[in-house]
């Protein structure tokens, strides 16, 4: 925490120094000379939330609460949630075997996560353009993938619950012919204090053979 929070104070020390080379006597040039700001900013943040992620892919506090949750969801085909109310798969099935994390889909989950909260966006598309699939061959997994975002929720249980109440959400956590899958959570506290949100979540969805 304390390496991520002297890039922050560089970072922002750079940017205060870099505005005051943009020209303020002729707008056109001032007007550029801002956006190439913005992009560099914009660039350098990337970077950050990148180096802020482990390379090994392992699970861990929230994150690993609610792979926990899914796993024993899409292996039982039901669940329960702690005030009681009942959850179970669409079609009334389940999925045969174990579901299993992976440390590439985990490494494409987070990193898109905390790009999130660092830029303060959300979407399935990157700022740089990238997909859940490109984010995931990044990784060096060649495979095409699912992903579901959510944001707000500060539990596993209430994000999976805020899956499950969503069609195409629930519909990636019950396709069976998913077989591995990548969990990513980041708290907006020590990342960006001016992300609209308080919590952010990614999970991502690859069939592996």
């Amino acid at each position: 925490m304390i390496f991520v929070s002297l890039l922050l104070v560089l970072f922002f020390t750079n940017c205060i120094q870099n505005l005051a080379d943009c020209p303020v006597d002729t707008l056109t040039l001032k007007k550029e000379c801002e956006s190439k700001q913005k992009q560099t900013d914009k660039n350098l943040l990337l970077g950050l939330a990148v180096a802020t992620v482990s390379s090994s892919g392992t699970l861990s506090g929230k994150a690993l609460e609610f792979y926990n949750i899914l796993e024993s969801y899409r292996n039982k085909g039901s669940m329960t949630l702690a005030n009681g109310t009942s959850r179970s798969f669409l079609n009334g099935s389940n999925c045969s075997g174990t579901t299993a994390q992976h440390p590439a889909l985990n490494r494409a989950a987070q990193k898109h996560n905390n790009n999130m909260v660092s830029l303060n966006f959300f979407s399935h598309t990157g700022l740089d353009g990238s997909t859940p699939s490109t984010r995931v061959k990044a990784e060096g997994l060649i495979v095409g993938a699912g992903e579901n975002i959510a944001a707000g929720v500060s539990t596993a249980e209430g994000t999976f619950d805020q899956w499950w109440n969503s069609s195409g959400h629930r519909t990636n956590m019950e396709n069976c012919n998913y077989t591995h899958v990548g969990i990513g959570y980041t708290a907006r506290e020590g990342v960006n204090a001016q992300a609209d949100y308080a919590h952010y979540w990614t999970n991502v969805f690859a069939t592996i053979r």
